[in-house]
């Protein structure tokens, strides 16, 4: 299945994927294939900044700290995860 997310992105989506979002919107959990989307990115993007921030915490807690600023944190873990925002 392919569908626009907006005028600019077309996702293509395996068998399997397209069955469970499907199955999502049916169920009532979202109002579309889009939503569900959206919702696992969404998901995904916060369990990669959880993890990042658990690693700070650790490094922190190892007296491996450093003075930065959020913004400079922020930016350095978005980069690691790949995510441009």
């Amino acid at each position: 299945m392919i569908f626009a997310m907006s005028p600019a992105r077309i996702i293509e989506l395996s068998d399997d994927l397209e069955a469970f979002a499907e199955e999502q919107v049916r169920a009532g959990k979202n109002a579309s294939v889009a939503d569900v989307v959206y919702d696992a990115l969404e998901d995904k993007m916060r369990a990669v900044l959880r993890e990042a921030i658990e690693d700070g915490v650790a490094e922190l807690d190892a007296g491996l700290g450093v003075e930065t600023s959020v913004e400079d944190l922020m930016a350095e873990a978005r980069a690691e995860a790949g995510l441009t925002l």
